[in-house]
């Protein structure tokens, strides 16, 4: 039988144990669709079940982690899909309770899998991902409440990252004035590179703890952060604002309920786990491939080989890592 590459998080005493092993298809949970990966990406979700933070992964046995993959089917028991097809395969179980990502094959079931738009390569599919979806549903949410370029600055936190990053490309693209909020002040000509309007200083917008700010700066936001960022970005909202809420770095929120009373602003909960419904899912994966296409995949997306994988988690504990970080699966994978 055939073996392959495959990356997986043993938990020993306790504790969880990277390392990368040689597998064949028995070692793996089955799945009716058998997809050969080209390419994965690291999310801080996969480097907390990498690093034993918080339960992202199963403990009861060795899992191959990974939560986005894009390759294509070598197998498939369901009439949806046949051998050839390059699909795409995000959050779900994938890579937590469902082996993942991070191997030269997966087997999933067939409810989990997207085919590839046409307009996306399965690297750019890889340099959206998970956070990709989430930049796009914040997008497309704000779209159906009624947000419009006209209406004001839309703000935008943790820009550097992942899904902050893709969403200042999607919102400029959009025509939204994009105001970049992020503590990482040698960023700023990157974030303007991609599309953000202006900049701010985290600690400097955060210094002024009104209740309601007199001049609000912002008709919406987008908040991959959580916690004392939400209160402040609420402060911040003209009347009718859109705050998106994508993130909970800062799960704990201490607020006022002024801003949502007197200036009527309305919160978005953004999730794209398995909430988001598959018919959602395609379109805004079709989307992703044509109307909120980055068009700065170059700048915000860098590729690393697979054997670089294990020592590249640590940069989403040291806040390091800007942008996405695709991870090259397949040995003879095209970009």
């Amino acid at each position: 039988m055939e073996k392959f590459k495959a990356f997986r998080v043993h938990t020993i005493d306790g504790k969880p144990q990277c390392k990368f092993e040689e597998l064949t298809m028995d070692d793996i949970d089955p799945g009716p669709v058998v997809i050969r990966t080209a390419f994965s990406a690291i999310t801080y979700k996969d480097a907390m079940a990498a690093r034993g933070v918080g339960k992202n992964v199963r403990t009861d046995r060795p899992c191959v982690t990974g939560v986005d993959l894009s390759g294509v089917v070598t197998k498939s028991e369901d009439d949806r899909f046949k051998e050839g097809d390059q699909v795409v395969v995000t959050n779900y179980q994938l890579g937590t309770l469902h082996d993942g990502a991070y191997a030269d094959y997966a087997r999933v079931p067939a409810e989990w899998v997207v085919p590839l738009p046409k307009g996306l390569s399965l690297y750019e599919a890889m340099g959206l991902g998970t956070s990709g979806l989430t930049a796009a549903l914040a997008v497309d949410r704000f779209e159906k409440a009624g947000l419009k370029p006209g209406d004001g600055p839309v703000a935008v936190t943790g820009a550097t990252g992942g899904v902050g990053s893709l969403a200042v490309d999607m919102l400029a693209q959009r025509g939204f004035e994009v105001v970049a909020i992020s503590g990482k002040a040698d960023q700023t000509d990157f974030l303007k590179s991609i599309g953000a309007a202006r900049v701010l200083a985290r600690e400097e917008f955060m210094k002024d703890k009104s209740p309601l700010v007199k001049t609000p700066q912002f008709a919406g936001a987008l908040d991959n952060v959580g916690g004392a960022m939400l209160d402040r970005l609420a402060a911040n909202l003209m009347p009718h604002g859109k705050v998106a809420v994508a993130g909970m770095i800062g799960s704990e929120l201490s607020t006022t309920l002024l801003p949502l009373v007197l200036r009527s602003i309305d919160i978005l909960g953004i999730n794209v786990s398995r909430q988001l419904k598959m018919p959602e899912r395609r379109k805004l994966w079709e989307r992703m491939s044509t109307d909120l296409k980055p068009k700065h995949f170059d700048k915000i997306c860098r590729p690393i080989a697979f054997t670089e994988l294990d020592r590249t988690m640590d940069n989403f504990f040291n806040v390091s890592s800007v942008g996405r970080v695709v991870v090259e699966v397949g040995s003879k994978a095209p970009r």
